[in-house]
């Protein structure tokens, strides 16, 4: 990866990825975050006023090019329950890339930093909630069907507790865990 023919340098050489704790994230960088969300997701309200749906993520993993904020990922880590015990997993929340530097891979790469970083450190799964699953396929996870229970959280408060399964769910092994079948408590909210 260097120059190209061109003399720029190669998309995957200048991106740039930091995983950041949530609280270390200054009101400027919550500010491009917030941009980012709402470039993505223009359809969410929330992302015209904050940096999260429901709560906010314990991390943030981040794609700069140059000084450019072109890439967002949020990551939950947390234990679930399942039919076969508990399940250490990272939750991943919000992955997009800004529609001008789409299709140079940098999801993808976001990606393979949190697998690594999951398998590293004793993750049993990655688990998200995707509507187009394609790139999640591409990587890897599958759709899972099962039962789920968790914390329904809307606009700062809570409302209850849900359990039905949800079809967006989608779940990667990190390990030679199987993902169980059965009911899957999120022990939170819905990331």
């Amino acid at each position: 990866m260097g120059a190209r023919p061109d003399g720029r340098m190669s998309a995957q050489r200048r991106i740039g990825l930091a995983l950041v704790d949530e609280f270390r994230i200054a009101h400027a960088q919550a500010e491009e975050i917030r941009r980012l969300l709402a470039a993505s997701f223009p359809e969410c309200e929330f992302a015209k006023q904050r940096t999260y749906f429901k709560q906010i993520p314990t991390r943030r993993l981040l794609a700069r090019d140059g000084d450019v904020l072109v890439g967002h990922l949020g990551l939950e880590h947390r234990v679930v329950a399942t039919s076969a015990g508990p399940a250490r997993i990272f939750g991943i929340i919000d992955l997009c890339v800004a529609p001008p530097a789409r299709r140079r891979g940098i999801a993808t790469r976001m990606l393979r930093r949190v697998e690594r970083l999951g398998a590293e450190n004793g993750i049993e799964f990655l688990v998200l909630f995707a509507q187009d699953s394609r790139l999640y396929e591409r990587r890897g996870f599958r759709r899972a069907k099962n039962p789920l229970r968790w914390m329904k959280v809307h606009e700062h408060r809570t409302l209850g507790i849900g359990e039905e399964p949800l079809e967006e769910l989608m779940v990667k092994p990190l390990g030679d865990r199987r993902w169980p079948d059965g009911l899957v408590d999120l022990l939170g909210y819905q990331f």
